[in-house]
Protein backbone atom coordinates (compact mmCIF):
# COMPACT_ATOMS: atom_id res chain seq x y z
CA UNK A 1 0.00 0.00 0.00
CA UNK A 2 1.79 3.45 -1.13
CA UNK A 3 -0.55 5.94 1.30
CA UNK A 4 0.52 8.76 2.85
CA UNK A 5 -0.98 10.19 6.19
CA UNK A 6 -1.11 13.62 7.38
CA UNK A 7 -1.34 13.89 10.78
CA UNK A 8 -3.24 17.40 11.53
CA UNK A 9 -3.45 19.09 15.17
CA UNK A 10 -4.46 22.63 16.23
CA UNK A 11 -5.46 24.41 19.50
CA UNK A 12 -8.09 26.63 19.03
CA UNK A 13 -9.28 29.20 21.93
CA UNK A 14 -8.16 26.10 24.26
CA UNK A 15 -9.88 23.48 22.06
CA UNK A 16 -7.56 20.65 20.47
CA UNK A 17 -9.22 19.51 16.75
CA UNK A 18 -6.82 16.39 15.23
CA UNK A 19 -7.55 14.40 12.02
CA UNK A 20 -5.65 12.35 9.90
CA UNK A 21 -6.11 13.19 5.86
CA UNK A 22 -4.77 9.61 3.63
CA UNK A 23 -3.10 11.32 0.41
CA UNK A 24 -2.20 8.92 -2.59
CA UNK A 25 1.16 10.21 -3.05
CA UNK A 26 3.79 12.02 -0.92
CA UNK A 27 3.50 15.14 -3.06
CA UNK A 28 -0.38 15.58 -2.40
CA UNK A 29 0.82 14.89 1.61
CA UNK A 30 3.10 17.59 1.51
CA UNK A 31 1.11 20.39 -0.44
CA UNK A 32 -1.36 19.16 2.70
CA UNK A 33 0.75 20.03 4.85
CA UNK A 34 1.92 23.25 3.65
CA UNK A 35 -1.72 24.24 3.46
CA UNK A 36 -2.42 23.42 6.90
CA UNK A 37 0.24 24.64 8.47
CA UNK A 38 0.17 28.14 6.67
CA UNK A 39 -3.62 28.27 7.21
CA UNK A 40 -3.65 28.09 10.90
CA UNK A 41 -0.25 28.91 11.94
CA UNK A 42 2.16 31.47 12.17
CA UNK A 43 -0.30 34.09 13.22
CA UNK A 44 -2.65 33.92 10.39
CA UNK A 45 -5.85 32.24 12.70
CA UNK A 46 -5.40 34.70 15.88
CA UNK A 47 -7.39 32.55 17.89
CA UNK A 48 -4.91 29.27 17.43
CA UNK A 49 -2.08 29.36 19.22
CA UNK A 50 -0.59 25.58 18.88
CA UNK A 51 -0.17 23.75 15.14
CA UNK A 52 1.59 20.09 14.00
CA UNK A 53 1.91 18.28 11.20
CA UNK A 54 3.65 15.50 10.42
CA UNK A 55 3.34 13.22 7.58
CA UNK A 56 3.98 9.30 7.63
CA UNK A 57 4.29 6.67 5.05
CA UNK A 58 2.01 3.86 5.54
CA UNK A 59 5.18 1.66 7.58
CA UNK A 60 4.44 4.30 10.14
CA UNK A 61 7.49 6.33 9.35
CA UNK A 62 7.78 10.00 10.13
CA UNK A 63 8.70 11.65 6.79
CA UNK A 64 8.47 15.45 8.07
CA UNK A 65 6.94 17.11 10.60
CA UNK A 66 6.59 20.69 11.83
CA UNK A 67 5.26 22.56 15.38
CA UNK A 68 4.63 26.05 15.50
CA UNK A 69 3.63 27.14 19.13
CA UNK A 70 2.64 30.94 19.45
CA UNK A 71 3.29 30.70 23.44
CA UNK A 72 7.15 29.70 23.09
CA UNK A 73 9.61 32.73 22.66
CA UNK A 74 10.81 33.39 19.17
CA UNK A 75 14.89 32.78 18.62
CA UNK A 76 16.64 35.51 18.77
CA UNK A 77 18.74 36.58 15.19
CA UNK A 78 22.66 36.17 15.05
Amino acid sequence: MDKFFLVQIKRTNETIEKGVVVKDSYDDAQQSYHAYLGAYGYGHDANTDYVQVQILNSAGLGLKGEVWDKTEPEPEGE
